[in-house]
């Protein structure tokens, strides 16, 4: 089943998280917490992009620190930040950090791992990956729902993915349209 969700927004600005740098080598993954960073390469076809690191803390400081990065460097793209409740209140967040920079036509295809399986409720994606399919299993496959967003930002605003997909979610691909 599909459902497709196409808004246009009007955003003159809006002020995103850019916070990235370089990420270490594939190093042994830290999921405790409730802030967590992971960094992703391209996917090659048939695959999800790998992940080169996934860290976690009680702070997004910390996890940004230990998956190798500090918050002012920027080599590394901010793709999307995962909520684990709507509009991410109370708090629990992961931000996926595209090691290969923004979307493009090819994107990226991310498989949700650990304690996020089927507990994502809202998404929020950034720099050109305005195109957004959330499956309920790994590698695209089952029941999906798209959201896609055409406006200034290049970005999808989905505070809360819907009754349809809401803590369903086992992989995205993301990309720009």
């Amino acid at each position: 089943m599909r459902k497709k969700h196409v808004a246009a927004l009007l955003l003159g600005f809006l002020p995103l998280f850019a916070g990235a740098g370089t990420a270490t080598a594939a190093t042994a993954n830290d999921q405790s917490g409730r802030y967590c960073v992971m960094v992703v390469g391209k996917a090659a076809p048939g695959k999800a992009s790998p992940v080169l690191s996934h860290k976690c803390a009680d702070d997004m400081a910390t996890a940004t620190r230990r998956a190798g990065m500090t918050e002012s460097a920027a080599s590394d793209t901010l793709l999307m930040e995962w909520f684990w409740n709507a509009n991410n209140n109370p708090p629990k967040l992961t931000r996926v950090l595209g090691k290969y920079g923004p979307c493009d036509a090819q994107g990226y295809v991310i498989n949700v791992y650990d304690d996020w399986t089927n507990q994502i409720s809202g998404f929020n994606s950034y720099n050109d990956c305005n195109h957004v399919a959330g499956y309920d299993l790994s590698l695209q496959q089952g029941d999906y729902d798209i959201w896609e967003q055409h406006n200034p930002c290049g970005c999808t605003l989905q505070g809360w993915v819907g009754s349809f997909m809401n803590d369903r979610i086992e992989s995205f691909r993301i990309r720009a349209t």
